[in-house]
């Protein structure tokens, strides 16, 4: 029987949410397997995804836009506009969880939430259900194509889980890493952390010097932030453009740590020997339902809160430079607690 195409652009959105599209839409190829669905995703991460997906999922290479092709966007409708007019149709996960994290809905929210509404009754802009803005992050990324909406969320849940074994197999051998990987001589006696995040979630050194002083730190090589670690005595280790330089220094490595960015994605399916740190985001949201190392909810009030760019923004919606959790006496002993 010829099968149904579906195109997607999945190039917009961070790196951690296209790893949780990928997983998802693999999950979703396995209880739809009339459908084949080609996804464009960016150059970096073409061959840890083939290596992981290609046997249900086609990885298809950056084209002019298909006719059929749907995109996934982190805009509002007023940047859409021009696209939809021209014929071009969206995929807005991140609408509703945004309105939802800010706990405090404006006038202006009830508007946008009207005019997204309109928009996916008119079929131009595919939006999850309200119900669902809680849960794993990569249902919301497909069950607001309405061609999806059929698979329940225990259903999905359930695909999941049966694929955690096949992902983590493939992750977990001859996985390709950058040519300038190098292994610390002594990784295997240590533990190594990611601390990074490009907003609040990212590991302070203050707090790493205090806790955790013997361990590896690692970085994007182009990371500037390193040298903030090395210059507070700690060691640092560098990954390269391959996301499977992280999966394999986690796993030389005697447990690890990551906070809620993109390399906690990859640890998910790869490491179970590994602890994951919640700042911003819901739990339920962005830690997979088949994880099966170690979790660290958040502790604070103001939890959860809208992703800043610190770059961009100095503060947290509550006006803190750090998230407080790092100053969280319970939020500390349980990731300590953790690695024994």
């Amino acid at each position: 029987m010829k099968k149904k195409k579906l195109f997607i652009n999945s190039l917009d959105g961070g790196n951690g949410d296209i790893w949780m599209r990928l997983v998802s839409f693999y999950a979703v190829a396995a209880l739809l397997p009339s459908i084949e669905i080609r996804i464009t995703i960016p150059e970096f991460l073409k061959k840890l995804a083939n290596h992981t997906f290609c046997d249900r999922l086609v990885i298809a290479d950056k084209s002019k836009n298909q006719k059929s092709e749907l995109s996934y966007t982190s805009l509002g409708l007023r940047g859409l506009f021009e696209g939809i007019i021209s014929g071009k149709k969206y995929i807005a996960p991140y609408h509703r969880a945004v309105i939802h994290d800010k706990k405090k809905i404006e006038f202006k929210d009830f508007v946008n939430i009207a005019a997204f509404n309109i928009a996916d009754y008119l079929n131009v802009v595919h939006l999850p259900a309200w119900k669902w803005i809680s849960c794993y992050q990569g249902y919301l990324d497909v069950a607001g194509l309405k061609t999806f909406r059929k698979i329940s969320y225990q259903q999905f849940v359930d695909q999941l889980r049966d694929d955690y074994s096949s992902i983590y197999s493939k992750l977990n051998s001859d996985i390709p890493v950058s040519k300038e990987l190098e292994f610390p001589i002594n990784l295997e006696e240590n533990i190594i952390v990611f601390p990074t995040g490009t907003s609040r979630q990212f590991m302070p050194v203050w707090w790493a010097k205090m806790h955790i002083p013997e361990a590896y730190f690692a970085f994007f090589y182009k990371d500037e932030e390193a040298e903030l670690f090395r210059k507070n005595g700690l060691k640092t280790v560098c990954f390269f453009e391959e996301p499977g330089d992280i999966i394999a220094l986690s796993l030389k490595s005697k447990w690890t740590i990551s906070t809620d960015s993109f390399p906690s994605h990859l640890l998910q399916y790869s490491n179970q020997q590994c602890t994951i740190t919640i700042t911003e985001v819901l739990k339920t949201r962005i830690i997979s339902p088949s994880f099966q190392g170690k979790l660290v909810d958040s502790e604070v009030a103001c939890h959860p809160c809208l992703h800043l760019a610190r770059k961009l923004k100095p503060t947290c919606m509550a006006g803190y430079e750090e998230c407080l959790n790092w100053k969280n006496k319970t939020y500390t002993d349980n990731i300590l607690n953790s690695l024994s």
